[in-house]
């Protein structure tokens, strides 16, 4: 078995040894890997107003505790029922897109159920897949076709169908076929639709809201999941889904 100092040689001599770079905000760059879409993270303004409010208002500065264990703050609530406004459903809170996908995939789909990811889906949702007991089949990346060749293959053979796919994907910046996501969807009673907005959340779609939302018919994708952490320029996640799957989660 090699060192840790061998295999940090190794990493590094084959310029695959990752380090933090070092904060250049101050540098005047322009910085292409962040998600700072709007700009809104480094807005002057808002900040000021962002302290104002705080200073105002002196929330805790935690619960100390899980939610669930200790009690709710107000925050949390005011800013879920901000979230059901604006999408028309119950909205649940996440510590961060990553803690969303995991969560709601392994609560979603118990041993029973077939996850049918798109190739290209997020790290976060293959882990939710494996916290989750579940059979997975992946499909060709944004290929309906292929994506209803294997619903139609196992249709009868399971009791849910997870189909889980993203709107904006991060990497490539491309998009699925909504229309034809929930097209499949009503074909087949015992499909799921998961889509993850994280990279369409505040930049794409009716008022910022995602691509979803541009759908005749929103409330046919069965779980929307939207992330504070890259438009929005703040921290946290979100689930935008019905008021019994909401409970269940």
């Amino acid at each position: 078995m090699e060192s840790i100092e061998e295999s940090l040689g190794r990493l590094a001599r084959s310029g695959n040894l990752r380090v933090i770079p070092s904060d250049s905000s101050d540098d005047g760059l322009v910085d292409f890997t962040s998600n700072d879409y709007l700009g809104l993270a480094a807005d002057r303004g808002l900040q000021d107003d962002f302290f104002r409010m705080v200073a105002d208002r002196r929330p805790s500065l935690t619960a100390s505790a899980s939610r669930l264990l200790a009690s709710d703050q107000a925050s949390f609530s005011r800013l879920e029922d901000a979230l059901g406004r604006m999408y028309g459903r119950k909205a649940l809170l996440f510590n961060s897109g990553y803690h969303a996908n995991t969560g709601l995939i392994a609560a979603l789909a118990p041993a029973g159920t077939l996850i049918v990811a798109d190739k290209l889906v997020h790290a976060s949702i293959i882990d939710g897949y494996k916290l989750s007991g579940a059979d997975l089949a992946r499909f060709r990346h944004n290929d309906m076709a292929h994506l209803e060749s294997i619903i139609r293959s196992k249709s009868g053979r399971y009791d849910r169908i997870l189909v889980v796919t993203e709107s904006v994907f991060s990497m490539d910046g491309d998009s699925p076929d909504m229309n034809a996501l929930v097209d499949i969807r009503r074909r087949y009673d015992e499909v799921m639709l998961y889509v993850d907005e994280a990279h369409g959340f505040a930049v794409s779609g009716p008022d910022g809201l995602g691509l979803t939302m541009a759908l005749d018919r929103p409330g046919e994708v069965d779980v929307i999941v939207g992330t504070f952490g890259k438009a929005a320029a703040s921290i946290g996640a979100f689930a935008v889904m019905e008021e019994s799957v909401r409970s269940y989660v």
